[in-house]
């Protein structure tokens, strides 16, 4: 994700500093590696206000983005992240903004979906416990939406700092005593391939459903066919495109020898609500804060969207499996 929405944010601004910048004033991204831990998200912005930056754009993972705006807050420096989904920054005034709805949405889509249409009754749950911010939420809202729909959560696995070393067919072999019918994981992309490919070598019967966190390219790649069938619910779907997500994608492809995962679109777009936050504000990057809330794209390579006094967004669900290496959407949020 990281890589992903680094480089839809530079793309973009390429975009902005090819067309003349910002008020005549060329953008510059600066990049720092958070190292995906909240110690490493506090140390990079440190040294970003240090260099006088107008925002940052991140962080890419929950857990990092409340560390760094809990340590931050008296800085007054403004952030915009692309992919953080957690629900525990929802609905609070404060300089986080982001493009991307909160998480709350999908599992719940994803449970109902699970229960209605799938007909699961018998619940199991692995996720990750070092990015708590996202797993914890994400896990909860399925669970009770589960079994408000009549199924029963029996089973249940953790995953963290040793995860390296995670031993994938003692988890398979206990999942199995508890006979679920479907797994839904709360893990990176790696880690449910991993999963998964031991769950092809035990023929296992069970649905396999994830979070939006592995819904990236790297699944594929990792898992190979052992991930075919695996079901998300998620808030952009390439196949489900808006309106200029293809010229965006080919762009994308052209300048960086492969295509774009979800990751990259909102890097771009977060991109694109500072530019359009400086516009409006007279091509001042001071104040930002009082500008972003109201703003709204009729267009955007991610549709409609805009964003509330509280920095959220709100957005619809794409119900999305793995089919032939590709992800193809098969219920269509309205």
């Amino acid at each position: 994700m990281g890589v992903q929405g680094r480089n839809g944010a530079l793309l973009a601004v390429e975009e902005i500093n090819d067309a003349g910048g910002l008020d005549g004033r060329k953008l510059e991204l600066l990049v720092r590696d958070d190292l995906n831990t909240p110690e490493g998200a506090v140390k990079a912005d440190k040294e970003l206000v240090v260099a006088g930056v107008s925002a940052i754009l991140g962080h890419m993972t929950s857990s990092q983005s409340l560390a760094a705006i809990g340590e931050m807050k008296d800085s007054g420096v403004l952030y915009i992240s692309p992919t953080t989904s957690t629900p525990l920054l929802q609905g609070i005034k404060d300089n986080f903004f982001r493009v991307i709805p909160t998480l709350s949405e999908l599992s719940k889509g994803l449970a109902e979906y699970s229960t209605g249409k799938l007909g699961m009754k018998r619940l199991a749950v692995i996720w990750d416990t070092s990015n708590k911010a996202f797993t914890v939420p994400y896990k909860d809202v399925f669970i009770s939406t589960f079994e408000e729909n009549g199924g029963k959560l029996v089973g249940e696995a953790r995953i963290g700092k040793q995860k390296d070393n995670v031993d994938w067919q003692k988890v398979v072999e206990e999942l199995k005593a508890v006979k679920p019918d479907v797994v839904v994981m709360v893990t990176s992309a790696r880690d449910l391939a991993a999963f998964a490919q031991y769950c092809k070598i035990n023929k296992t019967d069970w649905t396999i459903a994830s979070s939006m966190w592995a819904f990236t390219k790297e699944l594929v790649q990792t898992g190979g066919k052992s991930v075919e069938g695996v079901l998300f619910v998620v808030h952009f779907a390439e196949d489900n495109a808006a309106p200029g997500y293809n010229e965006f994608k080919q762009k994308f492809i052209d300048r960086y020898g492969w295509a774009p995962n979800f990751a990259a679109v909102f890097g771009y777009q977060a991109v694109q609500v500072f530019a359009e936050a400086v516009r409006l504000n007279g091509g001042s990057t001071k104040g930002l804060d009082k500008i972003i809330p109201g703003i709204s794209f009729d267009t955007s390579i991610i549709g409609p969207f805009s964003i509330d006094d509280f920095g959220d967004v709100k957005g619809v669900g794409h119900i999305v499996f793995v089919k032939n290496g590709e992800f193809v959407t098969v219920a269509r949020g309205e």
